[in-house]
C-alpha cells in the first residue's frame, strides 16, 4: 500500500475533519504526495494553521470552515473548493465526533448530533462530491467507519451505531455509483494516538497499556499507519476496489483471545 512520492501531483483533495487528528495527518499525507488540498472544519484557526503548513511545504491548500452538520455550508464548501483548486479527485470524509456514556441514560440530544455529524454529515459530503464527480466520470470517495462498525464496547452505543451506519453507507454508494466512475471505500481504524484526548483514556475507562497489550503488533496504532491506507485506496493502485471498509487495527478485530 505504499504510493511513490509525488503519486497525487496535480490532483485536488477535500478533507473533512481536517483541523486535527486523522484529518489532519489525512491532508498533511495528501499535501506530502503533491496534491492541492482544501481543508475542511468547523474550527478556523485550526484550519489556518493546517492549510500554512501545507503551503509550508509547497503545496496548494485553502482552509474551508463548514460544519458538516449544515448540508448549505457543506454544498458552499465544495463550491470553494472547484472554484479555487478544481473539481476534486479524491474526497476524504473524516469528520466525526466520539461521546460515550451508560446507554441507559445517554442523552438523546448527544445521540442526535453524533449521528448528524457522522452520518448525515458524511452522506452530504458523499452527495455534494457526487454533484461534481459524476459529471466528470471518475473519483474517490473514503469514508471514515471505524473498528466499531464491526465489534462493540460498552457505553459507546451512539458512536457504534453511527460508525455502522457510515459502513453500510458506503457498501450502498459504492455499489450505486462504481459505474458511473465514483470508487467508495472506507478505512476503519482502530485505536489511534492522535492529538487530542480519547474520552475512555482520560475517563480511565480504557488504560494505554492495556490497549497495547490487546493489540496483536504490541502498540496502539499511529495516524501515519491509517493515511497509509488511506493513500491506497485513493490512487490508481484501488481503481477496482468499490464498497468495502479496510479495517486498520493492528490485528484487533481477528484476535480471540483475552
Amino acid at each position: 500500500m505504499v504510493t511513490p512520492k509525488g503519486a497525487f501531483a496535480s490532483r485536488c483533495v477535500l478533507v473533512t475533519g481536517a483541523g486535527r487528528g486523522l484529518g489532519k495527518a489525512t491532508a498533511l499525507a495528501f499535501a506530502r504526495e503533491g496534491a492541492s488540498v482544501a481543508v475542511v472544519s468547523r474550527t478556523s484557526g485550526e484550519l489556518e494553521a493546517v492549510a500554512a503548513e501545507i503551503r509550508s511545504g509547497g503545496s496548494q491548500a485553502i482552509p474551508i470552515r463548514a460544519d458538516v452538520r449544515d448540508t448549505g455550508a457543506v454544498r458552499n464548501a465544495m463550491d470553494a473548493c472547484c472554484r479555487e483548486l478544481g473539481t476534486p479527485d479524491v474526497v476524504v470524509n473524516c469528520a466525526g465526533i466520539f461521546r460515550m456514556g451508560p446507554s441507559e441514560t445517554f442523552d438523546l440530544d448527544d445521540f442526535r448530533t453524533i449521528f448528524e455529524t457522522n452520518v448525515l454529515g458524511t452522506f452530504a459530503m458523499c452527495q455534494a462530491a457526487a454533484a461534481v464527480m459524476l459529471p466528470a466520470g471518475r473519483g474517490k470517495i473514503i469514508n471514515f467507519a471505524s473498528l466499531l462498525s464491526f465489534t462493540a464496547f460498552p457505553q459507546r452505543a451512539a458512536y457504534a451505531a453511527s460508525k455502522g451506519a457510515v459502513l453500510q453507507l458506503t457498501r450502498t454508494l459504492g455499489v450505486e455509483w462504481a459505474s458511473r466512475g465514483i470508487c467508495v471505500n472506507a478505512v476503519a481504524p482502530g485505536m489511534i494516538q492522535i492529538d487530542t484526548p480519547h474520552p475512555a483514556i482520560e475517563s480511565n475507562a480504557l488504560r494505554r497499556e492495556q490497549i497495547d497489550r490487546r493489540v496483536p503488533l504490541g502498540r496502539s496504532g499511529l495516524p501515519d499507519d491509517v493515511v497509509g491506507t488511506t493513500l491506497f485506496l485513493a490512487s490508481p493502485a484501488a481503481d477496482y476496489i468499490c464498497g468495502q471498509t479496510i479495517v486498520v487495527d493492528g490485528g484487533w478485530l481477528s484476535y480471540g483471545y483475552l
